[in-house]
């Protein structure tokens, strides 16, 4: 009989493991937090407060979008240059808009060994399945995210289709 009680709270006490899980900051979910501050990148790419940005910033940025028109080997570059020469252009008006939509998935993306330059990706949806044709996939735009003493930095964005 004791045995079944030991058994009957361990359950309860891993059950409630299960549903409310632990996050890695305190109360707020890792996700809430996460989306928090790529809405701060979002707004502060708007405002071009490009010293608020470089604090936000890992010293290179993973960014294939500013070299699709000249591809190359790499498409690391260092921070000041993403601010001042591709962010402008990737960040315009139509992107800003569907960004503002907040169709967000998150996901922890450390387990590649081949990716050290991100731990998580916050995705957005920027086109619908369907939303261009019948049988058009949609596509996301992904913010790369490293954490660095219980804080983000944006090390990467990409599209997906």
């Amino acid at each position: 009989m004791k045995f079944t009680k030991y058994l009957s709270l361990f359950f309860l006490i891993g059950l409630q493991f299960i549903c409310y899980g632990q996050t890695q900051s305190g109360n707020q979910p890792l996700q809430t937090k996460a989306e928090a501050f790529i809405k701060k990148i979002i707004h502060l790419i708007i405002q071009k407060d490009y010293v608020a940005l470089n604090q936000l910033t890992t010293p290179k940025v993973y960014c294939y979008l500013c070299f699709e028109d000249t591809p190359r080997k790499s498409s690391l570059i260092k921070k000041d240059v993403f601010y001042k020469q591709h962010t402008t252009k990737i960040f315009n008006k139509d992107l800003i808009d569907k960004l503002n939509r907040n169709e967000i998935k998150f996901s922890y993306d450390g387990s590649d060994s081949g990716f050290k330059d991100r731990d998580y990706i916050v995705l957005y949806t920027i086109a619908r399945p369907n939303e261009f044709g019948d049988g058009h996939e949609g596509a996301q735009f992904v913010f790369w995210l490293k954490e660095e003493k219980d804080n983000f930095k944006l090390s990467g964005v990409e599209t997906i289709p």
